[in-house]
């Protein structure tokens, strides 16, 4: 495709240093994807600083070079005066603008509905997916569970575990216009906003779950870290706000513009829940609209899941869809895996396995479980070493007197010891706890060898991740296997006797 960015100079570019129109096929900020038409990015990140591969990009074949070193691109454009060099304000701003543009704006001829917050995202998608396309509308997911269509989980490029890098993005928005999806929900973390890799997006929905600190090792400050999801909202037609949250909820509905629909539990927002009753299935709840009300069932648990639920009915009532087609899916809608998720066992306890990795996520589920009927709560926390490790002690801050008995693990270690980990997290308990684990898997026997009848096993931090972060790789690990062959071995054991 020919692009002229001189034309329409959203993109940041300072300067070209050949000729301004070039044909662009590709889009690449990883030298060894690279191929005859491909655009580079030079991306400075934490470990690389992608102008050390200008020349292997250009062996490759690139036929355009952009980045933020003036001099060097002055410098390699007469080693290369065949390849088009841009100097651009931001190296990520403009690899934004190139993706949109190489695949013909994508983002604007499908519905865009993003979902942002601490705590929730994953769910929210989720739930907004289930209850669209039960409605008849074709819609795509990107996040957390990657990539799905209105059908299947897709093997389309996913860069990041949650919001895509640019380039990425807009080819998962072409195929799916291409395939005729009506809409795309996707999680929008507050390091893609920064990172810009959501730059140029007019999103026709956007959602907010919640705001408690995370990412500060990242973002320098609480301030820093609201203000990237507040930004969020300057780029949407319309908001989907929770009344409840006070760290940006209250914030966010006064300031934004747009049409918007606020939700919450305790506060009186356009679409709220009260909870009728809790049975083992789940929690009947009623549903009050803008016009009206109704009972309505949902086979999941806790008012942190319901709050979601309401993000996905406001996200539904903005996109037209009628309240009788949403009514008829709430009896089958379900929570993401590894969200409050039951492992059904055959055993004489119970287990629920939980995402929840921040202190304000940990107590929203332990309070969740504590109105559930058990003997005693076994409670597995985890230091993990890719996230704001300054947390690490409010986790322990958090769940202490909260569970009969606490197991304290570390997992996604990375490049960090996993006794400091550990440490950190144990610095956050007034009495620390007799049972610590430097491993996952074996802190999941651990809590699981010490239940008994009757008693409740809650699993946090993992949830359904099929892998740990170790030495910088991806290594794999399945916890649903970590808990059937402590399960098999028992009963092995048993039958021994």
């Amino acid at each position: 495709m020919m692009i002229d960015y001189t034309l329409e100079n959203k993109a940041g570019i300072q300067q070209v240093f050949s000729p301004n129109n070039v044909d662009i096929q590709n889009v690449a900020y990883d030298s060894r994807k690279v191929t005859a038409g491909t655009a580079f990015f030079c991306i400075k990140g934490a470990e690389q600083d992608g102008h050390h591969y200008i020349d292997q990009a250009a062996a490759n074949g690139a036929a355009v070079i952009i980045g933020t070193n003036a001099s060097l691109l002055k410098e390699k454009q007469a080693d290369f005066p065949y390849i088009s060099f841009m100097l651009a304000d931001d190296s990520q701003l403009a690899m934004s603008y190139f993706s949109q543009q190489l695949y013909g704006r994508a983002c604007e001829k499908i519905d865009t509905l993003a979902v942002t917050g601490t705590n929730g995202k994953t769910t929210v998608t989720s739930f907004v997916h289930q209850l669209l396309n039960g409605s008849g509308m074709k819609t795509g997911s990107i996040g957390t569970e990657k990539v799905l269509d209105h059908k299947e989980k897709r093997e389309l490029p996913h860069s990041t575990h949650t919001t895509p890098e640019a380039p990425d993005l807009h080819y998962i928005f072409h195929k799916f216009s291409e395939e005729k999806i009506k809409a795309v929900v996707l999680e929008v973390t507050s390091i893609a906003v920064s990172q810009r890799r959501v730059a140029g997006v007019l999103f026709d929905i956007g959602i907010h779950t919640n705001l408690t600190p995370e990412h500060i090792d990242y973002h320098g400050s609480f301030s820093e870290y609201k203000a990237a999801k507040m930004q969020l909202f300057q780029q949407v037609k319309k908001a989907v706000v929770n009344l409840d949250d006070e760290g940006m909820g209250r914030d966010l509905a006064a300031s934004f513009g747009g049409p918007m629909l606020t939700y919450g539990m305790r506060e009186e927002g356009d679409v709220r829940a009260a909870v009728r009753e809790i049975t083992s299935e789940g929690t009947t709840i009623t549903l009050f609209l803008p016009k009206e009300k109704h009972v309505v069932f949902l086979p999941f648990f806790g008012d942190h899941n319901i709050a979601n639920f309401l993000a996905a009915i406001c996200s539904c009532l903005h996109m037209e869809v009628p309240v009788s087609k949403l009514l008829k899916q709430t009896p089958a809608i379900q929570t993401p895996a590894g969200r409050f998720q039951f492992i059904d066992t055959c055993e004489k306890f119970s287990i629920i396995t939980d995402f929840a990795h921040t202190p304000d996520a940990l107590k929203k589920v332990i309070t969740s479980v504590r109105k559930m009927n058990y003997r005693r709560l076994i409670l597995l926390i985890a230091g993990n070493g890719i996230r704001d490790r300054s947390q690490h002690p409010e986790l322990a801050e958090a769940v202490e007197g909260q569970a009969e008995t606490v197991v304290v693990t570390v997992e996604h270690p990375d490049r960090s010891e996993r006794p400091v980990i550990l440490k950190e997290v144990l610095a956050g308990f007034s009495e620390i706890p007799e049972h610590t684990e430097l491993y996952r898997d074996k802190g999941v026997e651990k809590a699981l060898s010490l239940a008994g009848e009757n008693d409740l096993v809650l699993l946090t931090g993992l949830g359904s991740l099929d892998h740990q972060v170790i030495n910088g790789k991806e290594v794999p690990y399945s916890e649903a296997d970590v808990i059937q062959r402590f399960v098999q071995s028992c009963r092995e054991e048993s039958a021994a006797r």
